[in-house]
């Protein structure tokens, strides 16, 4: 189980935006050069948070994109949605709902609401302010 190619470059030019609010608007080219990720794919990314007012945007020589709002108020649960729909991990209920609430149901439910509630927990800052060393 993982996160899609999708939300992970999503909350990675997020993070970036939020490590870089103090320099305004950054463009997309530096966001995906920075992080060694595909421009063109990072560019409909971000255009879908902007549709939903993650970030915001700025055209010209100076332009790019910066957050809507503080990196405390944004969590990685609605960069996900945004990115993926509604975070449904076990599939068993697409819609909230189980008609046959088979005897792993309990289990399927607590699965997803532990999931949501740990994302919507996690807040960009927290995120940019507790990086970890990764061991390859």
């Amino acid at each position: 189980m993982k996160l899609s190619t999708r939300s992970r470059y999503g909350l990675r030019a997020v993070c970036y935006l939020a490590e870089n609010e103090d320099k305004g608007y950054i463009p997309v080219s530096e966001i995906s050069e920075k992080l060694n990720l595909s421009e063109n794919y990072l560019e409909q990314l971000v255009r879908l948070l902007k549709k939903e007012n993650i970030v915001e945007s700025s055209r010209g020589p100076k332009g790019g994109y910066k957050l809507t709002k503080n990196p405390d108020e944004v969590t990685a649960g609605e960069v996900i949605r945004v990115l993926e729909g509604d975070w449904n991990i076990t599939g068993c209920y697409p819609d909230g709902h189980c008609e046959d609430k088979c005897n792993a149901y309990f289990a399927f439910y607590k699965i997803d609401e532990a999931i949501n509630d740990t994302i919507d927990s996690i807040t960009l800052n927290e995120i940019i302010n507790n990086k970890v060393e990764v061991e390859k």
